[in-house]
């Protein structure tokens, strides 16, 4: 079981710091420390211990650096050799060694400490790389997001045993009685990227360190335990936050910059020991997680226009003419409808006619599509990534998600440009049915359910109603029910099974599906609706009444977790190079042209 020493911001007081750890090391006598990690201000660093210097490091020694102010060895060339070394430092490398055993944690990365596993971001969140007080070693939000996908990606959601960063995570102070925070902690604004890290990864602690900064926050605080689920294990992780006082020769509590843990490493716990967390009383929930679920409202959603990658080129299928007719509208006003074989083959067979006003004319031809410029969905606007359709049906269309979950997650879009999917039209919805009844055909022939969500909750920016659909192998679909409904609860999203008429019956083959039901039972209200799988191998209707504050991404959260992707949630870290997505879509729609119904017409022809 590791030991390890915590130090708070140094501020060059090294010798200060090595003759402390020295009698601390012979106090212990045969159980000596297996590290000193030293988070924070750290310049001027000690030119005897560096490369070329007379004397060594007591125990192996960490440093992450902070805000370093430059003004008191800014003349000193060793010191500024190193700080503009450090300076250029990526991340994800190893940790930088500048004399025997002592090393800096420059950047942003993972590495691993007396078989600990830590993360670490040093610095300061910010997009300068000078201030008139002198030098910053700075990180940016990119930087942070990078490292975030690759903690996720390589499955170590709550593998990580420290987080070691310079700057307190925004929303700390959250969930906490005001007694609990140091008067300088409690208007501290705090990090938004180290708080997004906060809101994926558990790590057993995270240390941080205000030392130095000249402010009251440079206070020795530990907050109350708090609990995270982690993600489509069941499993709960408690993750203690310490902040650290700067280096200094008071005897004040409230001034503590050394700190000692003996750890247990996440690599030597059995799945038992993971399974059973004891938790303490005073736990509090996972503050980032609350604040993201307090920010990610229906009137703080964040925009389509914001979410999602604009690609001008993105015309997969279509000639430059075809794409300037589907956008254009004709000189006297009115708008032009395609044949659903010009965009299924690529090909112009005279499919695109002005409107009429023939009745026969419009039933035989695509409803008109608005030239909206702002929807990431109609598809008149110029911008909307075709590379994604798999097929266009008369009424509605069956795209590849941008950041898809798995090669089985899909959009059913209608082509009419409604906020709601109780807006379409009958016709509209007997078209998204067929859709999803071939979907599930399929699916079947693979062992696979259909999973479906329909999201109803008004955000900012052009919203273009849609299904979510997902294809969830059988050995999974049974726990769907089950998981929608406790991830639910984390999110104040309460399922109810949608009602159905004593003389109906859920599967009754309607062909417009819970149209009319929905209808009944929401009145005209925000909702969020799901067709799940079950473990009678039917499928059951879920039906949640959107009141407040909601967590819009939650149907792509569940979905995540049912397929045990938990880190598939976030679409940003699930975005591939353009050409990526072209072969993703390419290859199911080979697999699905079998059952593909828009394709009936030009069987018919040949």
């Amino acid at each position: 079981m590791p030991k390890v020493l915590l130090c708070g911001a140094v501020q060059g007081h090294w010798e200060l710091l090595f003759d402390r750890v020295r009698k601390l090391n012979a106090a212990a006598k045969d159980k000596p420390f297996d590290a000193l990690v030293c988070v924070g201000r750290c310049f001027p660093l000690p030119a005897e211990y560096v490369t070329g210097g007379k004397k060594q490091v007591p125990v192996p020694t960490y440093f992450l650096p902070g805000h370093e102010i430059a003004r008191l060895w800014q003349q000193d060339a060793i010191q500024t050799e190193i700080l503009d070394r450090l300076s250029a430092v990526e991340q994800y490398v190893n940790p930088v060694e500048i004399g025997k055993e002592f090393f800096c944690l420059a950047g942003v990365g993972v590495a691993t400490i007396a078989g600990l596993k830590v993360a670490y971001v040093s610095g300061i969140e910010t997009h300068g790389q000078q201030d008139e007080n002198g030098t910053l070693l700075t990180y940016s939000k990119a930087s942070v997001e990078a490292l975030l996908q690759q903690l996720l990606a390589s499955g170590v959601q709550a593998d990580v045993d420290f987080l070691f960063t310079a700057e307190y995570p925004m929303s700390f102070q959250l969930l906490l009685p005001e007694q609990q925070l140091p008067l300088g902690l409690q208007a501290m604004r705090g990090s938004t990227a180290i708080r997004e890290i906060m809101q994926h990864v558990h790590p057993k602690y995270h240390i941080t360190s205000r030392g130095g900064d000249g402010t009251r926050g440079d206070v020795f605080y530990q907050r109350l335990p708090y609990v995270s689920e982690v993600g489509g294990t069941g499993c709960k992780q408690l993750t203690r936050l310490i902040g650290l006082s700067g280096a200094n020769t008071t005897k004040e509590k409230t001034r503590k910059y050394l700190h000692a843990l003996q750890v247990v490493p996440f690599a030597q716990q059995s799945a038992e020991e993971r399974q059973h967390v004891d938790i303490p009383a005073g736990t509090t929930k996972n503050p980032y997680l609350h604040a993201m679920l307090d920010e990610a409202t229906s009137w703080n959603g964040e925009s389509d226009v914001k979410r999602r990658r604009t690609d001008p080129a993105a015309t997969r299928g279509l000639s430059a003419d075809q794409i300037e007719q589907l956008t254009t509208k004709s000189q006297g006003g009115a708008q032009f409808f395609y044949d659903q074989k010009l965009v299924a083959r690529g090909q112009r067979k005279g499919g695109l006619l002005p409107g009429q006003n023939n009745p026969q004319q419009r039933r035989n031809n695509r409803l008109a599509v608005p030239d909206r410029t702002e929807c990431w969905f109609c598809l008149s606007t110029p911008t909307l990534e075709r590379h994604l359709i798999v097929s266009i049906g008369q009424e509605a269309y069956l795209a590849m998600p941008k950041g898809a979950i798995c090669g089985d997650h899909l959009l059913i879009v209608p082509i009419a440009h409604e906020a709601s999917t109780l807006a379409l039209s009958k016709d509209t919805w007997h078209e998204m049915e067929r859709f999803k009844a071939a979907l599930r055909r399929y699916f079947a022939t693979q062992d696979k359910e259909l999973l479906v969500i329909d999201r109803n909750v008004a955000t900012l920016g052009a919203t273009h109603c849609h299904l979510q659909v997902v294809g969830v192998p059988k050995a999974k679909a049974a726990a769907a029910r089950s998981i929608f409904k406790t991830e639910g609860e984390k999110y104040h999203v309460k399922f109810q099974e949608l009602l159905h008429h004593a003389d109906e019956k859920p599967d009754s083959g309607v062909s417009t599906g819970p149209l009319e039901l929905l209808r009944e039972q929401t009145d005209g209200k925000s909702f969020l609706y799901a067709e799940v799988p079950n473990a009678e191998g039917g499928t059951t209707q879920l039906l949640h009444h959107v009141e407040g504050k909601h967590y819009v991404q939650f149907g792509r959260h569940a979905a995540s977790c049912v397929l045990e992707m938990p880190r598939r949630a976030n679409w940003k870290f699930c975005v591939v190079p353009k050409c990526e997505e072209e072969k993703l879509t390419q290859t199911f729609k080979d697999r699905w042209k079998p059952y593909d119904f828009t394709l009936e017409n030009d069987d018919k022809d040949e």
